[in-house]
């Protein structure tokens, strides 16, 4: 783990009051924060319950000893802390391990949604594959529609025949893009028939980029 991602989580950490119900992020950024998280719950024996965006992070919370909770156990979620695959000042793309639904889900429903990066996901503009999660039943229609805004593919499974399903039984294709005003393509996407959620991200409320020295916020 780079010292990079290690100082965001760090930073991240310090957000955190005992009582607190948080949301886990999805990807090794993420992983770092959760590994903190559980050390300081055990060190200041801290009551916090824990809302999973993805099994991957559900799992490795759980072996960690923290308290998981489904979305519909909670109240509400107090700060969820997440990573990106990309970063600008206004606008995230996220998704890139297959979870953009459940993390756009636990990300937008939070209090604060608290965004860790290191310095290589920081970029002047939103560009690269644009996760979109799609209903098994409608991905060839989907496919065709998104073909019509840019290069779009199924993403294809490496560990198993097929496509890739993810937690929720979806498909994912993938768009490559360059976004020029992402909220307007947020809902474009969004408004297409079949599609779950996509990974393009317009609402949060800090991105702490770490670097070798320690932190800045975007």
């Amino acid at each position: 783990m780079s010292i990079e991602k290690i100082n965001a989580a760090k930073k991240a950490l310090e957000f955190v009051k005992d009582g607190m119900v948080l949301g886990l992020g999805s990807g090794t950024t993420a992983k770092e924060f959760i590994k903190l998280l559980a050390d300081r719950v055990k060190k200041e024996k801290l009551s916090i319950k824990s809302v999973y965006t993805s099994f991957d992070s559900k799992i490795y919370a759980m072996q960690l000893g923290l308290d998981i909770f489904e979305l519909d156990q909670v109240e509400n979620i107090d700060i969820t802390v997440d990573g990106a695959d990309v970063a600008t000042k206004t606008a995230l793309l996220k998704g890139g391990g297959g979870a953009c639904t459940r993390e756009k889900i636990i990300g937008y429903a939070a209090k604060k949604f608290i965004v860790i990066v290191d310095e290589s996901k920081i970029k002047d503009r939103l560009e690269g594959k644009v996760v979109v999660e799609v209903v098994p039943a409608a991905y060839s229609f989907v496919l065709k529609e998104l073909q019509k805004i840019s290069k779009a593919s199924v993403r294809m499974a490496g560990g198993k025949l097929g496509p890739i399903i993810t937690d929720n039984g979806n498909l994912i294709i993938d768009v490559d893009m360059e976004i020029k005003n992402p909220k307007d393509m947020e809902l474009k996407l969004k408004n297409i028939p079949g599609v779950v959620e996509n990974g393009i991200f317009t609402k949060f409320d800090m991105i702490i980029v770490g670097n070798k020295e320690g932190t800045r916020v975007l």
